[in-house]
């Protein structure tokens, strides 16, 4: 499928790359133009765009300037968008925080384009261990975890993870990115004080007897 990257900071790199060597077509789509073509050369069916463009081209939109919302509501219409953003840390560095009292960042881009399919998703995944270590990540059994309000949206956002060797585990609507979210911040706080640092990932283990 297209999928268009909003900005190529890490998180955008990182997932546009595995997604561009995956056999999809990917738009890189920075401010700086000098980025984009660096983060596009050497991909096959990787291009270099603004931001702009690289929104108008995916049928799947990575979404990844933090709290900054799209100047038109309708360029996004239609579009499977993925929120993988996360809250700054507190004071002191750390990420202990009650549960914020504004909506999370998937809500605030879906009210910001309300067309949009939103879907929060790959904000609990360290991006490090995606470039240096991802058959060990795909081995541990690590998921994203998904909120949104449309299904398929979210089958999607699935997909895109089984590429990169990541299960997936829906949260339910919308409403529950703020868990997401809050995951996240308590995974980062893990990292901070864990011998392991960044090399940890989140499994959601599936301990249900089934029927044989």
């Amino acid at each position: 499928m297209r999928i268009g990257i909003v900005g190529i900071g890490a998180v955008g790199r990182t997932l546009g790359t595995i997604w561009a060597r995956a056999g999809h077509e990917v738009a890189f789509g920075s401010r700086d133009p000098v980025r984009a073509t660096e983060a596009a050369t050497g991909l096959a069916g990787a291009r270099a765009t603004t931001q702009e463009q690289a929104a108008a081209f995916g049928e799947v939109v990575l979404w990844t300037p933090r709290g900054v919302m799209p100047a038109d509501p309708d360029m996004l219409a239609g579009k499977i968008v993925i929120d993988p953003n996360n809250r700054e840390p507190g004071p002191g560095g750390g990420y202990a925080s009650p549960r914020p009292q504004g909506p999370s960042f998937a809500e605030q881009l879906q009210a910001a384009a309300p067309r949009a399919r939103v879907v929060k998703a790959f904000n609990t995944v360290v991006m490090r261990l995606l470039r240096e270590n991802p058959e060990r990540l795909s081995a541990s059994g690590a998921q994203v975890f998904l909120a949104g309000d449309d299904a398929e949206a979210k089958t999607v956002a699935a997909a895109l993870a089984a590429d990169i060797g990541l299960g997936a585990v829906d949260l339910g609507g919308l409403e529950s990115a703020w868990m997401a979210e809050a995951m996240a911040d308590t995974f980062r706080q893990a990292m901070k004080t864990s011998p392991a640092g960044w090399r940890q990932a989140l499994v959601f283990a599936d301990l249900a007897e089934r029927p044989s």
